[in-house]
């Protein structure tokens, strides 16, 4: 699961991370532009005892500008704001390795500018990053699959929930075919899956804002009808178990600012994948073709 900033810090430390760790978590993800993220994890890793999880962070690229409109690769990412980005990261965390390093954004024209793997590959020889991946922005999945194809990457990450199940149909089998591993990012949809946010919660997160509330509250009143109290507790943990429903997905990222949330999220996953008819038929019916970023950059 990933880590979200815990509003309950404890001299920098995150209790919800140390909780989440002590229960098992294997895998914690963050980015560089994700301010303060990598310091909070850093300084809770050096409180943490147990067994060192894997560590996904993202590279910044160099203008936000790129992630709305496309411009050459060189001008999100080039050698040296690779280097630096990962550089400053591995200060952030305390760590000497990166697990698992994503560009954090790909346009499909991107996959046919290789030399921004020799960067990577040069850091991946010096010890300091693992597994090169990217990270699809927006609901974009589909910019992977010439990089996947073409076995570019060891690992990409895209939004997979219960609205946005289309991956399924395109990058996850290809992902399967190639041997390239999987992370589903976004399963609760911002916190929009939880079904417990007010109209108020919507319009102070940054990335639900400019949803239609009325439109996606029907959608989750659907879902609570079909499946809560018969298939799921509740819906959050529908959300949980439809993303780990799917094999083909190596892990998925949960922001767990909260240790309440750290509990909830595991009891889901305890709970184990819904029926197989079940997942289908949410597949089938409860697509959600949005794009509630495109007015964040």
């Amino acid at each position: 699961m990933g880590i979200a900033l815990d509003p309950d810090l404890n001299n920098g430390i995150s209790p919800s991370l140390l909780l989440a760790l002590e229960k098992g978590m294997t895998m914690i993800d963050t980015a560089r532009i994700y301010p303060g993220s990598e310091e909070i994890i850093g300084k809770s890793l050096r409180a943490w005892k147990g067994e060192k999880p894997l560590i996904s962070t993202k590279i910044a690229p160099l203008t936000a500008k790129t992630f709305r409109q496309f411009r050459p690769l060189a001008s999100a990412f080039t050698p040296q704001s690779i280097r630096d980005s990962v550089e400053a990261s591995l200060r952030a965390l305390g760590v000497e390795r990166v697990d698992v390093l994503h560009l954090h954004q790909w346009f499909y024209l991107w996959s046919f500018e290789p030399a921004w793997f020799d960067s990577l590959h040069k850091l991946q020889r010096e010890g300091k990053i693992g597994a090169i991946a990217v990270s699809a922005q927006d609901h974009e999945h589909d910019a992977l699959l010439e990089i996947i194809r073409s076995n570019m990457v060891d690992c990409i990450q895209f939004i997979f929930n219960i609205f946005e199940s289309r991956p399924k149909v395109s990058v996850l089998p290809l992902a399967e075919k190639h041997g390239v591993a999987t992370i589903g990012r976004c399963v609760l949809d911002s916190g929009g899956l939880s079904g417990t946010l007010t109209e108020a919660q919507f319009a102070q997160n940054l990335f639900l804002k400019h949803a239609p509330f009325s439109d996606y509250q029907k959608r989750l009143d659907a879902l609570r009808t079909a499946y809560v109290g018969t298939h799921a507790n509740s819906l959050g943990e529908l959300a949980v178990r439809y993303a780990l429903s799917d094999q083909r997905l190596s892990t998925i990222t949960l922001g767990c600012p909260t240790r309440a949330l750290v509990h909830a999220n595991l009891q889901a996953a305890a709970n184990g994948p819904l029926p197989q008819a079940i997942v289908d038929e949410i597949t089938t019916y409860h697509v959600w073709t949005k794009n509630h970023y495109e007015r964040l950059v």
